[in-house]
């Protein structure tokens, strides 16, 4: 029992250990570049996101902002703003950054979640598509990028 107890142990923490590689201290600074960014475009009350490896090791960018006005549709402007911050961003950086799923950053107003990156368009090969297909560069268009 111990030794299968030893090897479970020893594979979970080989599996932490390459999460750990893939996302590792360059993942948290590209969180911070991004989250900087955000809280840059005017209307931005606040930013709380984070990164993580999905089990098919896809690269994650998550969380909320948290957008300044009541208004639905100058909220929404807000988050296209900020949404172009992230994307112009990531963009910018690494060359493989355009592969990062950022269809798990939602808009907030007041608390409530009020928008997704479905609302922005992205380009995308299905009609009804799944928020964790959603990368970078599907936004590309959107923002003047290629």
């Amino acid at each position: 029992m111990d030794g299968r107890i030893g090897r479970r142990a020893a594979l979970l923490g080989a599996g932490i250990a390459v999460a750990s590689l893939l996302a590792g201290c360059s993942g948290s600074r590209r969180t911070r570049r991004v989250t900087e960014a955000v809280l840059e475009v005017e209307g931005v009350d606040g930013c709380e996101l984070d990164s993580s490896i999905s089990g098919t090791f896809q690269r994650l960018l998550h969380g909320r902002i948290d957008l300044g006005s009541d208004d639905r549709d100058v909220a929404f402007e807000i988050y296209d703003e900020a949404m172009r911050a992230v994307v112009t961003t990531l963009h910018d950086g690494d060359g493989d950054d355009g592969n990062i799923t950022v269809g798990g950053i939602m808009g907030f107003i007041g608390g409530a979640e009020e928008f997704t990156v479905r609302g922005l368009d992205p380009v995308m090969p299905v009609e009804d598509y799944r928020l964790d297909r959603v990368t970078a560069s599907t936004l590309y268009a959107r923002y003047g990028l290629t």
